[in-house]
């Protein structure tokens, strides 16, 4: 919590209260709406209906305190000032944007305006909320695949205010992709999809800086050619289906690189992430999957030995496709900005069309031997194995 008396870097630290944070005033109650909860504060002498409009960011805490008082006789000095510090202990106040320090310039402050406010509904008092939209502009995100799962995180990244992307896939646009692959449209049938992904992106944000890789993933190396010099990578290639999680697997964890990944399963959805030396990595997950289940174990080794994978391309539901691309890119953010843990780490998380229930489906831990992320990673280049999802 900050303290009672607000002094930093030369000016004098002023209230306001979040334009997240609606109050009301009833009788001899206050009650503060915020991200669906209600505070509700006993003001029977109208004192806490003063300090919440005093909140208007032309005061520091001592001079709320006295225009409270100036304005309320009857009210206690101690209790005001303690009601202050809960306003700050539970994030309700921020500094008024002006004394704010930003490297955004104007158009992206007015652009990223609800970005802004969003982070700064969960910031501390004298958190500065742009620096957290500063970091996404900063970030160098890499997207393997552009499908269904892949142009939803590409459109959303832009929309994030994400500049510097790399993205990655080889296959043409064809008319069946047209039921949830949002960034391309009739007249591209038959176009390579990164370079179409491309141009849509720029369209849409003129100031990207989009780096595009026409290619078939073919082994480790090939991926971390890719992913080498990225903050994070969000993975939904899907192909080949039994081999490409576990490159990545590798490449990440060989460059220290968190990974988010997903996929659809007819009709759910699952994501995950991996934070190289935090988290378990998809091998410990498929080796804690393989001792839990005989079955899995025999399945998963028939799957690489005899490239099993759907005889045809399995059903792709743009709402499926929709709700996970936003929680692969709500985790994302996570990782990008720190405004809050990452929440996919060591679980397999799923989302159910049939009930619309969001659940976790399997955990894992790291694993201290794993031949992948183990205790000794830097000299260990070998594969590993990691269970695959499909982006269709």
């Amino acid at each position: 919590m900050v303290p009672g008396f607000f002094k930093e870097e030369g000016y004098e630290m002023k209230l306001r209260l979040k334009p997240t944070v609606i109050p009301y005033r009833l009788p001899e109650l206050v009650v503060l709406q915020f991200n669906g909860q209600y505070a509700k504060l006993p003001d029977p002498d109208g004192a806490m209906w003063l300090l919440t409009t005093a909140l208007d960011g032309t005061r520091d805490a001592d001079g709320i305190v006295e225009h409270v008082l100036s304005q309320q006789h009857s009210a206690q000095k101690d209790a005001v000032r303690k009601a202050v510090n809960d306003f700050i202990e539970h994030r309700l106040v921020e500094l008024p944007e002006e004394s704010l320090q930003s490297t955004l310039d104007a158009a992206s402050r007015t652009r990223f305006s609800r970005n802004m406010d969003f982070f700064g509904s969960m910031a501390a008092f004298g958190e500065n909320k742009f620096a957290y939209q500063e970091k996404l502009q900063q970030a160098r995100v890499c997207v393997l695949g552009c499908g269904g799962l892949g142009t939803h995180i590409l459109f959303d990244l832009a929309a994030l205010g994400i500049r510097h992307l790399t993205i990655l896939d080889f296959d043409k646009i064809e008319l069946s992709n047209l039921n949830r692959q949002i960034l391309y449209k009739e007249a591209d049938i038959g176009t390579e999809k990164v370079e179409t992904a491309k141009k849509r992106l720029l369209e849409f944000s003129s100031g990207m800086d989009i780096r595009t890789h026409s290619l078939r993933l073919q082994s480790t190396e090939d991926v971390a050619g890719v992913v080498r010099g990225h903050d994070i990578v969000i993975c939904v290639a899907d192909k080949p289906a039994n081999y490409i999680g576990d490159w990545l697997n590798a490449a990440c964890v060989r460059h220290g690189i968190p990974f988010i990944s997903g996929g659809l399963d007819v009709r759910r959805s699952v994501f995950y992430s991996v934070d190289p030396g935090i988290s378990g990595c998809e091998a410990c997950w498929l080796a804690a999957a393989r001792r839990k289940n005989s079955l899995v174990r025999r399945l998963t080794v028939m799957n690489k030995e005899q490239d099993i994978t759907y005889e045809r391309p399995a059903p792709a539901f743009v709402t499926l496709v929709a709700v996970t691309a936003g929680m692969i890119v709500s985790e994302a953010v996570k990782y990008l900005t720190g405004c809050q843990p990452p929440q996919l780490t060591d679980k397999l998380k799923e989302f159910c069309f049939d009930d619309l229930s969001v659940g976790i489906a399997e955990t894992w831990e790291r694993d201290p031997d794993c031949r992948i992320c183990g205790s000794d990673i830097h000299h260990r280049h070998d594969l590993g194995d990691a269970v695959v999802m499909d982006d269709r």
